[in-house]
């Protein structure tokens, strides 16, 4: 199933079960509702910052949000443990990877170093690319988890 639809289903099914609306989970996530009206229909992908924000309000991890796993929880409850460029750098060296190590992987030359220095996030689509291609999950590489 794609990202965007496992996203929309399981946002619903957390909605659904926890009797909020789509006005209710923005004005409590401060996410705007447009945003949100988005992703519940799955016609759009949240940026990384807010797919956390998502994650941390409903107390899931991002890959759950996903559909990446079916495991609601990771085992430290969410706490920041590194930011994303750490995390970057650290599997880059560790697995002694190069920008030419993803040239097959759609990934923007510019892009991989802006992540490399910490000026930007990657879109989902690239997180998910680089998740699949270290071998780790989100909540990981996001910092959220050990």
């Amino acid at each position: 199933m794609n990202q965007l639809l496992k996203l929309s289903e399981t946002l619903n099914e957390l909605m659904t079960l926890q009797g909020l609306t789509e006005q209710t989970l923005s004005e409590d996530s401060k996410i705007p509702i447009s945003c949100i009206s988005l992703y519940v229909r799955g016609l759009q992908a949240p940026y990384v910052d807010t797919l956390i924000k998502l994650a941390d309000y409903f107390n899931c991890s991002t890959d759950y949000l996903l559909g990446r796993t079916d495991n609601f929880a990771i085992a430290n409850n969410f706490e920041t443990n590194a930011s994303f460029t750490q995390r970057f750098n650290e599997l880059l060296e560790k697995n002694k990877c190069t920008y030419k190590s993803f040239d097959t992987k759609k990934i923007a030359k510019s892009s991989f170093y802006e992540w490399k220095r910490g000026d930007s996030l990657p879109t989902l689509e690239n997180l998910i690319t680089l998740v699949d291609f270290f071998g780790c999950s989100l909540d990981f590489i996001l910092g959220r988890e050990n």
